[in-house]
C-alpha cells in the first residue's frame, strides 16, 4: 500500500508539472535526453525532451500489462475476465469464441517509474508522462520464425456478394501461421473477431488504464483456456500493445486519398505474394512509397491531392513533404490491408517481452472489399518534423480462472508474477 500511493503521488507530481508548461516534446533525434539515466531506465522507457524547458522529461513506459486492484495485498484483482460463448446465426453460428475484457495500465510496473523518478530528482530534472494525440491498443499473434520471416500459409476463399442488385465476386485473403513447424496452420493471423478499447481523447497523456472489449477467433479458445487453468505468459498465444503519436508543434497539412479498394487490395496481393505472402516492415514501407507515388486510382489502387490555400490539387506544397506524406498514407491504410505478426518466443512468467520486430501478412479485410468501389480517406501530414511513435507493450500473464472457473485471479503461487506485482516471494 506504501509504494501504491508513493506511486500516485509521483504520477499525479508529473501531471501537475505538464500542466504548466504548454511547450511539446521534441524528437530524441532534436535534443536526446537518454543518456542522463542508466540503462534500465532506458530499456523500461521512451525518454524525450521538451521544445522550452530543458529540465522536463517527458516518458512513456515500454512495457505495461492488466491492471490490477489492491496490487500490494495478498489478493489482488485483476480487471480482467474471459468467457466462451458459440454464436447461434452469422458466419461462426455453433462455433465457440472467447469473449474477454478489462483495463490495461501502461503504468502497472510501480517500482520503475519510482526508479525514473529518482533518477530525475538526482539530476535537477523532472519528469511528466508524454501527451499523446492518438493510441490504438490491438492485440497480435505471434507465429514460428523461419529465416527472418513469420511461417505463414495464404489462401484466397471467393465470396459471392450482391451490391446494389448486382452480383459480385470477392476474393478474401486468409492466412494462417502456426506455432512450430511440426504443427499444422492453425492460427489465423486476424485474431480478433472483434476489438474495440477506450478512445484516447485530446489532451490526454500516456499514463492511463485503457478499456477494452474482444471477441477471439475460434482458433483461440482452447489455447487460452489452457494458459488460464495455470496462469501462465500469454506471449506464446497472444501479446497486446498500445501504439503512440505523439504530435510536434508544427503546421499540420491535410491530404485525401480517393481509393479503389478492390484495385488497392490486388495490388497488396501481388506484392505481399513476392514477398513470400510475410513482408517485413521495410517491404511495407516500399510498397506504400510505390502508391504515393502513383496518380491513378484505377490502376494503382489510390489517388492523392493535397490542400493548398484552401483548394485541392495533385501537387504537394512542398517537395521535401514526401516522406511525412508516406508516413500518414502508411498509417491510415497498413492496419486495412495487412495484419501484424509477431516472433514466436518461449513464454516465462515474470520475463515480459517488449520486441518491436514484426512481420505483415494479408489481411482478410471483409467489410472493404464488399463495399462500394470507391472511397475519399482524409490524412494530415507535418510538413516539419514528423509525428512522434513509439508503442507500449501489454504483456498478459499471472491470471487464472475465468470461463467455466468463475472471476479471474493473480497467480500467487509463481516467483515471477510476485515480482509483477513488486512483491517478495513469501
Amino acid at each position: 500500500m506504501k509504494k501504491s500511493l508513493m506511486h500516485a503521488a509521483v504520477v499525479a507530481a508529473s501531471v501537475a508539472s505538464f500542466g504548466q508548461v504548454e511547450a511539446a516534446p521534441m524528437s530524441p533525434s532534436a535534443r536526446p535526453v537518454a543518456h542522463n539515466f542508466s540503462a534500465l531506465v532506458q530499456e523500461n522507457f521512451t525518454l524525450l525532451g521538451d521544445t522550452d524547458d530543458p529540465r522536463l522529461i517527458y516518458y512513456v513506459p515500454r512495457r505495461g500489462g492488466i491492471a490490477v486492484d489492491s496490487a500490494a495485498s495478498a489478493n489482488p484483482i485483476p480487471r480482467f475476465n474471459i468467457n466462451s460463448f458459440s454464436p447461434s446465426f452469422g458466419f461462426w453460428a455453433g462455433y465457440e469464441m472467447s469473449r474477454l475484457g478489462g483495463t490495461f495500465s501502461t503504468t502497472s510496473y510501480l517500482g520503475e517509474i519510482q526508479r525514473l523518478q529518482s533518477e530525475a530528482t538526482a539530476k535537477g530534472l523532472y519528469i511528466a508522462p508524454a501527451p499523446t494525440s492518438k493510441a490504438k491498443s490491438k492485440f497480435l499473434v505471434t507465429g514460428y520464425e523461419v529465416d527472418g520471416r513469420i511461417d505463414v500459409n495464404c489462401t484466397k476463399v471467393s465470396m459471392e456478394i450482391i451490391v446494389n442488385g448486382v452480383p459480385r465476386t470477392v476474393q478474401v485473403p486468409n492466412c494462417f501461421t502456426r506455432q512450430n513447424p511440426s504443427e499444422p496452420y492453425d492460427l489465423d493471423t486476424n485474431v480478433m473477431y472483434k476489438f474495440t478499447s477506450t478512445p484516447v481523447s485530446g489532451g490526454s497523456v500516456v499514463s492511463q488504464d485503457i478499456s477494452f472489449q474482444a471477441t477471439t477467433l475460434p482458433d483461440y479458445v482452447q489455447g487460452l483456456r489452457d494458459v488460464m487453468l495455470v496462469g501462465g505468459q500469454w506471449d506464446h498465444i497472444l501479446t497486446a500493445k498500445v501504439d503512440w503519436e505523439i504530435k510536434t508543434s508544427n503546421l499540420t497539412r491535410q491530404a485525401r486519398l480517393h481509393v479503389n479498394w478492390q484495385t488497392l487490395f490486388e495490388q497488396a496481393s501481388s506484392y505481399a505474394s513476392i514477398h513470400l505472402n510475410s513482408c517485413l516492415d521495410i517491404e511495407v514501407r516500399a510498397f506504400f512509397q510505390r502508391l504515393v507515388q502513383c496518380s491513378k486510382e484505377n490502376e494503382c489502387g489510390i489517388r492523392i491531392e493535397y490542400l493548398t490555400n484552401g483548394v485541392w490539387g495533385p501537387t504537394a506544397p512542398n517537395d521535401s513533404n514526401f516522406v511525412n506524406v508516406v508516413n500518414a498514407v502508411e498509417r491510415q491504410l497498413k492496419e486495412e490491408l495487412f495484419n501484424e505478426v509477431r516472433k514466436y518466443t518461449t513464454p516465462v512468467n515474470g520475463q515480459v517481452s517488449d520486441d518491436r520486430s514484426a512481420i505483415f501478412t494479408l489481411r482478410a479485410n471483409y467489410e472493404k472489399l464488399m463495399m462500394s468501389k470507391n472511397e475519399v480517406v482524409n490524412v494530415t501530414y507535418n510538413p516539419g518534423p514528423t509525428d512522434f511513435n513509439t508503442a507500449t507493450t501489454l504483456n498478459v500473464s499471472c491470471l487464472m480462472g475465468g470461463f467455466e472457473n468463475g472471476r479471474v485471479t493473480w497467480n500467487m503461487d509463481d516467483p515471477g508474477c510476485l515480482a509483477l506485482l513488486d512483491q517478495e516471494n513469501p
